[in-house]
């Protein structure tokens, strides 16, 4: 039988920091899950017992509900070290969004703990690192959309349980939602946008849907039935958000010299090679995939870069360029 007071301490760290709070029955599933098994009746004389030492309270309600005690000081086990605060407060601020929303709940006291631990006397120089330090994409910045709150409680569960889930979802360009039986496989946060990797009932085929389309969603019983195989990070190097076309291809691009000089310290892939011209630009050649993505990152060089080969994507850009010339023909 395990050990009562390990199981005990684990309680306590499964307590809310505020209401709603947990019911003995949540403390049970999440006890299971930890690999304690125990009956309700157990689980209330735990309580009892702990609420006798700790500022533990409940709700009035017939199933009580019980969390911490309001202003109370939060129990970390053991406290934070510099290593543990600044781990769990990179966790809230760039992590937080893509944990199921239980996890979030659970994890709150111990970002409330990382808090206070870096804003303490003691912790100076930590407290100031994470004032120096941020992440920057180079993508253009965008606006999150919204997303429904039952969306994301609903479509997160799913995918930590294996659960499908029943979505109204609207299509790009269409003005009315559609009802979808989905098994979600994964999900990939990609800037400002969240990408829900699934299977729709009835088909086999890995699609794309966006979290800020689903209007309503649903949690349902049934499994997800997974396909065989299926590794999303395979899916990622395969293409799956590049867009591929399908083949590598040998690019040869000229580049003025700033942003080849770029290119040469963030290489397009391992096998690139560059030398200078005799005009200043910079020839890199690298063979890559042929993608979307690839003609959305040569666009925005501008005339700052010329596609010599292949002669397919070299039309490409040129036909592009000659539209772009006649849009702003006009004053």
């Amino acid at each position: 039988m395990p050990d009562p007071t390990l199981r005990q301490i684990t309680m306590l760290g499964l307590v809310p920091r505020r209401p709603p709070g947990r019911t003995t029955h949540e403390f049970q599933t999440a006890l299971s899950e930890r690999d304690f098994e125990v009956d309700l009746r157990t689980i209330q004389r735990d309580l009892d017992r702990l609420s006798a030492r700790f500022p533990l309270t409940y709700d009035e309600s017939r199933h009580r509900r019980w969390y911490w005690a309001p202003h109370s000081a939060a129990l970390s086990l053991p406290g934070h070290d510099p290593f543990s605060a600044l781990t769990w407060q990179l966790i809230e601020r760039h992590l937080k969004p893509i944990l199921p929303r239980t996890l979030q709940r659970e994890a709150e006291p111990q970002f409330e703990s990382a808090r206070g631990f870096l804003e303490s006397a003691d912790a100076g120089k930590y407290r100031r690192w994470t004032q120096r330090v941020r992440i920057l994409s180079r993508a253009m910045h965008l606006q999150s959309p919204e997303i429904e709150s039952e969306v994301i409680d609903a479509v997160y569960q799913g995918l930590l349980e294996s659960r499908q889930v029943r979505v109204h979802y609207r299509s790009r360009g269409q003005d009315e939602a559609r009802w979808l039986t989905v098994h979600p496989l994964a999900m990939v946060a990609r800037d400002a946008v969240y990408y829900l990797l699934v299977t729709v009932q009835g088909y086999t085929d890995i699609r794309q849907l966006v979290l800020h389309r689903m209007e309503r969603a649903e949690l349902l019983s049934e499994r997800v039935r997974e396909p065989e195989a299926f590794d999303l990070d395979e899916y990622i190097d395969q293409g799956g958000f590049s867009y591929s076309r399908g083949r590598r291809i040998g690019l040869v691009l000229r580049f003025d010299n700033y942003a080849g000089q770029h290119v040469i310290e963030t290489p397009l892939s391992s096998d690139q090679i560059h030398r200078e011209l005799n005009d200043g630009r910079i020839e890199i050649r690298a063979d890559v995939m042929d993608s979307e993505q690839l003609r959305w990152w040569l666009m925005g060089f501008g005339s700052g870069v010329e596609v010599v080969k292949p002669a397919a994507l070299r039309r490409y850009m040129r036909d592009d360029a000659r539209a772009l010339v006649e849009l702003y023909k006009s004053e």
